[in-house]
């Protein structure tokens, strides 16, 4: 019988010497599992890093989509916001076309703008979503179109209004109508009178009652000094009797700029300016024109 070989392992310590005697199938059991049991470690320690790697993520993914969430909820009441001042201006640029006088084709009603309580309802499901955000594109467009149309307009309506004679040249006495009257000379019927005769002392500034440019500025057979000023949109004024000019041909004056002075030059019998109103080559009575436009405006 064969005698078993032994492997035999001392361990010093302090407290003296341990030996432990092993056979080989033994030792390398052992070392069967001890290679296995270190294996065992490893892939538990690599599992366990994965797993704290993934709770590491998935908190950071928790905390973004709080973060999302709270971002989209701040940008749906943001949405509803636009969407409510995109209301009020388009109520309110329909309110100031109506006071323009535009006819719009839409009903002005209705108010809009913030609201706490609205805020406070759910939101609708396509608040902030791109849908919303393409229909509150085109109503901005829309919108846009619409002030830019009514910017125009009223461009349009203050410069026809600043061109627009709205009052009397000077403050004066009446003397003369338009329309057939006897001649203050002869006395015989004269065929017309195209304009005002507006009494007032010799010198008496007379002022342009619109917007416009001089075209004519010197002396015309019965009117004596006369100035003619254009006011665009078929319109012109004349100013008759002057005793001397404040303004030259091509000038531009506006709305209160002097003309000239009242005299006696060509045919009058005194001190005073012949006032005309001409709208498209032919003549308007100053007096009913100006009514209209008072009333028209």
């Amino acid at each position: 019988m064969l005698k078993r070989r032994l492997y035999t392992f001392i361990i010093a310590s302090h407290s003296g010497l341990w030996r432990m005697s092993l056979p080989f199938p033994v030792i390398l059991l052992i070392g069967v599992f001890a290679v296995i049991g270190i294996g065992t470690a490893g892939a538990s320690f690599m599992h366990y890093g994965r797993m704290v790697l993934k709770v590491v993520d998935y908190n950071r993914v928790i905390a973004e989509n709080n973060s999302f969430r709270s971002e989209n909820h701040n940008y749906r009441i943001q949405t509803a916001q636009l969407g409510e001042k995109i209301d009020f201006l388009d109520t309110t640029a329909r309110k100031l076309a109506n006071l323009a006088g535009l006819n719009s084709e839409r009903a002005v009603g209705g108010v809009g703008g913030y609201s706490n309580d609205r805020l406070n309802q759910p939101l609708p499901a396509s608040a902030g979503t791109l849908e919303s955000i393409n229909k509150y594109n085109k109503n901005v467009a829309n919108l846009e179109e619409s002030y830019r149309s009514l910017e125009e307009y009223l461009s349009d309506k203050s410069l026809v209004e600043a061109n627009t004679p709205n009052m009397m040249p000077i403050r004066g006495y009446i003397t003369g109508g338009v329309g057939r009257r006897e001649d203050p000379f002869t006395g015989a019927r004269m065929d017309r009178h195209t304009g005002l005769d507006i009494s007032a002392p010799y010198g008496t500034r007379v002022y342009a009652p619109a917007d416009g440019t001089v075209i004519y500025a010197g002396t015309r057979e019965g009117y004596g000094n006369i100035v003619v000023v254009d006011h665009k949109f078929g319109i012109t004024t004349r100013y008759g009797h002057l005793s001397k000019f404040n303004v030259q041909v091509g000038q531009h004056v506006s709305r209160h700029d002097v003309l000239g002075y009242v005299g006696t030059t060509g045919r009058t019998t005194g001190p005073h300016l012949h006032f005309e109103i001409w709208q498209f080559d032919k003549y308007c009575d100053p007096r009913a024109f100006l009514a209209k436009r008072t009333s028209a405006n």
